[in-house]
């Protein structure tokens, strides 16, 4: 039977006062709560009046991360987290190195905390991340170790009185003579927010082209919504100046996003105060509002990271600011912030896994969460013999596959469970069929080397341990130095690489297939989850950038002895399309010349074939007249097709202005078919399996 890593145990000896107590005030009752980087319970204290408490936590021997929070006492022997993080709970990120026996903490608790309202303090937290798009797809990776500088911005009543007069005219006009709303397109950017989801954005309005100042259709239909005011309008009528400007400060939530437009420049700001992201791109901080804003602060973020040890590099500061302003911040609130800045630094994404102790998380393939897989989705129902294995639209895999896996940190630390392995074998072949994964896998992780940044791969394998062959490590909670970085969003959170398309010398044409997960120990001996406690999960979510629940794989039937198992169906072929020659009656279009004669009354046959040997596909098809569209068709790539269209409407349907009276008595046509595959990687569609026909004629009078 394999040993497990012998266990260390680690002082904490932690502060956390109430910050601000008045005399003999009431104090809730406050606990200490320590949990592992992966959401393990490890302890917990009672603080004591003057908010001290000292516990010990026991630790594997491998340096490691915690969680520290100082929260509202509960009943529970065994604390939840995410409900003392909902509770509001204080969180502190340590790092834990093996010549650390104690560890002194300071976490002093802001009024804002443990008093919702006190005087003029307000706290304010956010997430800072950086939005990498690979194959069209968007990620967003949090950016740590970054200072976020928080600066409030001059509240609408005071910027309304110094606006000039000439704006203030302008002002008038646009009010009492609203423009037309516009149909979106390239002069109207879409409105981009900091919260995409349903409901209102409580977000501020910021344009996607402000830096050009150009108007889109939100900020002018906020335009016609305060036009339609009576008030305002009464007093854009009314002359006066001095009742036009407090109407303007009255209906300042419809003003801003006008003067976003019409004078961007116009607000002022003053810094009051910074954060710094820790490895999840999370900052919190206590601010206080100014007593001559006796409304809700407007707030503007801006922040920084150093580069190369001495650089100060600004990584977001969008403008104008006007128009990125968080007005009426609510205190507590999240704020999030997006930053597309080349050199700005990402760690790991590090949702909160909401799974049980000891968790092995087979969370994706590729960007696709298993929860959307027929067969490992649990709201998908028990899958069919039809859809097992594909996706929630449908869709089967090919091209390289990259399975996600995420792992408990305690495995390591703990249960001395150093490895895994991946493994597949196709649906009809035995278990001794399964052959291992061996691409290469690894990590990244920035750090300093006197001043300059380094970015170094941390291989994970594949490695040979004892008498087992294609293990690749568990990543360890920490790097050797610095933090995880993900220079490559799609190579960084690989766990494995399946070329379905060369797989074991057969390309993998259309069938299902098993992969496989298996645990062993630092020795290279397989594990037994069972007596180590351990338990295989697949997500419940289908957002992964945000907290990821879970249900356990043995519930969905994917545990098999002490791995799991998942089937997922490969589809790796081409699609095929072909657009017959029009004809009129019994004669088709010259080859040659692709002319083709109508008389009167006729109709033109179109006919065209659209097919993908399973159906894993869809087809678009398009009749062209010169620039006009004259007929569109659209569906399943599921074989034949065709249409019949009179001449007179090919001829004469949809004719842009300037056209000749009467139509055209020739023209030519283009025939447009794009048979599209549905094939995926869980990054990307496979397009290399799309297929294409393009077919041109001419129809003249006999």
């Amino acid at each position: 039977m394999a040993k497990t890593n012998p266990s260390r145990g680690l002082s904490l000896n932690l502060s956390a006062p109430l910050l601000d107590v008045q005399g003999a005030e009431s104090r809730p009752a406050t606990s200490a709560y320590a949990f592992s980087t992966g959401g393990r319970f490890l302890g917990q204290a009672t603080l004591d009046a003057k908010g001290q408490a000292s516990f010990e936590v026991t630790l594997g021997e491998e340096p490691t991360g915690l969680r520290l929070l100082v929260g509202p006492a509960s009943e529970a022997k065994v604390p939840d987290l995410e409900d003392l993080l909902r509770r509001g709970a204080q969180e502190k990120h340590l790092r834990v190195s093996l010549d650390d026996a104690r560890l002194k903490v300071e976490l002093p608790l802001p009024p804002d905390v443990w008093r919702p309202w006190l005087l003029g303090r307000c706290l304010v937290k956010g997430t800072l991340q950086k939005r990498v798009v690979r194959n069209g797809i968007a990620v967003d990776l949090p950016v740590c170790q970054a200072t976020v500088e928080i600066y409030e911005v001059d509240p609408i009543w005071i910027l309304i009185p110094k606006l000039p007069k000439d704006l203030l005219d302008r002002l008038r006009e646009v009010l009492v003579r609203p423009i037309p709303i516009p149909d979106p397109g390239p002069e109207f950017p879409p409105v981009i927010g900091p919260f995409p989801g349903p409901g209102p954005d409580p977000g501020p309005l910021a344009f996607q082209a402000a830096e050009t100042h150009r108007v889109d259709a939100v900020a002018i239909s906020a335009l016609h919504e305060a036009s339609g005011s009576a008030s305002l309008r009464f007093a854009a009528l009314s002359g006066s100046d001095q009742a036009f400007r407090q109407a303007l400060v009255d209906n300042g939530a419809l003003i801003r996003p006008i003067l976003c437009w019409l004078h961007p420049a116009f607000v002022t700001t003053r810094r009051i105060g910074t954060a710094v992201t820790d490895d999840c791109g999370h900052f919190r901080t206590t601010i206080f509002k100014s007593i001559f804003n006796p409304d809700q602060p407007d707030l503007y973020f801006r922040a920084t990271q150093r580069l190369f040890g001495f650089l100060d590099i600004t990584i977001y500061a969008p403008t104008p600011i006007a128009c990125h302003t968080w007005w009426d911040y609510v205190c507590g609130s999240e704020v999030s912030l997006i930053t597309t800045h080349p050199l700005a630094i990402t760690c790991s994404p590090c949702p909160p896994v909401i799974a049980g102790d000891n968790w092995v998380l087979f969370m994706a393939i590729g960007n696709f969460p298993l929860s959307r897989i027929h067969g490992t989705g649990q709201a998908l129902g028990a899958p069919t013999p039809a859809n097992l294995g594909l996706t929630d639209g449908g869709a089967p895999w090919g091209g390289l596959l990259r399975p996600r896996l995420e792992f408990d940190n305690a495995l390591r630390e703990s249960l001395g469970v150093k490895y895994y392995r991946l493994s597949w074998k196709r649906d009809a072949e035995p278990d001794t069929a399964y052959k291992h994964l061996f691409g290469p896998i690894s990590r990244h992780y920035a750090h300093m080397i006197g001043t300059d940044l380094v970015l170094d791969a941390y291989p994970l394998g594949p490695v040979t341990v004892g008498s087992q062959g294609n293990l690749f490590e568990i990543p360890p909670a920490i790097p050797p130095l610095g933090q995880w970085s993900l220079p490559d969003a799609v190579e960084d959170t690989s766990s494995g690489k399946f070329n379905t398309v060369t797989a074991d010398g057969a390309p993998l044409l259309d069938g299902k297939v098993q992969l496989r997960v298996e645990l062993f120990d630092a020795a290279g001996n397989a594990v037994n989850i069972g007596a180590k406690g351990i338990h295989y999960y697949v997500p419940t979510s289908t957002d992964l950038s945000g907290t990821i629940h879970t249900v356990e794989a043995s519930v969905l039937g994917l545990v098999a002895g002490n791995t799991m198992v998942i089937t997922l169906h490969v589809n790796n072929q081409g699609c095929s399309a072909f657009i017959a020659p029009p004809a009129i009656g019994g004669a088709v279009a010259d080859p040659c010349c692709g002319v083709l004669k109508y008389g009167p009354g006729e109709s033109v046959a179109l006919a065209w074939q659209a097919s993908h040997p399973q159906g894993f596909a869809s087809y678009q098809f398009g009749v062209v007249r010169g620039v006009s569209s004259v007929y569109s068709s659209s569906g399943a790539a599921t074989g034949a097709f065709s249409v019949n269209r009179s001449v007179d409407h090919l001829l004469n349907d949809n004719l842009p202005g300037g056209c000749v009276p009467g139509g055209c008595p020739v023209a030519g046509f283009s025939e447009n078919l794009y048979v599209t595959a549905s094939a995926t990687d869980g990054w990307s569609r496979q397009s290399q399996y799309d297929a294409s026909f393009v077919r041109a004629f001419v129809l003249a009078p006999k």
